[in-house]
């Protein structure tokens, strides 16, 4: 009997912490940060180790303003979990963003090393390099993103630029234009300034 309320008890306490993380989710959708970042407050108290809440709430810190907390989180999740690709690339953008590009590289590196087939995390190390001045590094990684996904816009967005900086409008606007075939909004400001 006792161990029937013992399981009752444990799995009211579930039930209960586990809709924080949902109303968190909410929240995140409806733009609402800091109720959000209540909710995965609440939540990782009780399951400080739960890989998506760390990543939601890394990325309501981010949405806050709050790069280090965010860095913090994602940290943390990779310690739990290296090989966590939303993670890499997510902890990645945030360095990226604050101009540490060496720390994006490293990041968009790791993702690249643990995941050799995905088209994506060489799309953003190539945009690290091409950042660094590494262009003959961006422009092969560009390459493999495509080659292995040819519905990576990002990459053919992020050599259209790369192209741009080289002069080469010819092979840039040939990028950006299959860049915007795939959705991609910042590819037709770029097709207005540079394929005349």
């Amino acid at each position: 009997m006792k161990n029937i309320v013992a399981i009752g008890i444990l799995m009211f306490i579930f039930s209960c912490t586990g809709e924080k993380s949902k109303e968190g989710d909410q929240f995140y959708d409806q733009g609402e940060y800091e109720k959000a970042l209540e909710s995965y407050d609440k939540f990782l108290t009780i399951y400080p180790r739960n890989i998506k809440t760390l990543y939601n709430r890394a990325m309501t810190y981010e949405k806050l303003g709050k790069a280090e907390s965010a860095k913090t989180d994602m940290n943390t999740l990779l310690s739990l979990e290296p090989k966590h690709l939303q993670g890499r690339i997510a902890l990645g953008e945030i360095e990226f963003r604050s101009a540490n590009y060496k720390g994006a590289f490293y990041q968009f590196d790791q993702a690249v090393t643990a995941h050799i087939n995905e088209s994506k995390p060489y799309a953003y190390r190539a945009k690290a390099n091409q950042k660094l001045g590494k262009v003959d590094k961006a422009l092969a990684d560009y390459g493999v993103a495509i080659r292995l996904n040819s519905s990576n816009g990002m990459a053919y967005l992020y050599r259209g630029t790369l192209f741009v900086s080289q002069k080469k409008f010819s092979a840039a606007c040939s990028d950006l234009k299959i860049a915007k075939s795939l959705g991609v909004v910042e590819a037709e400001q770029a097709i207005k300034k540079y394929c005349k």
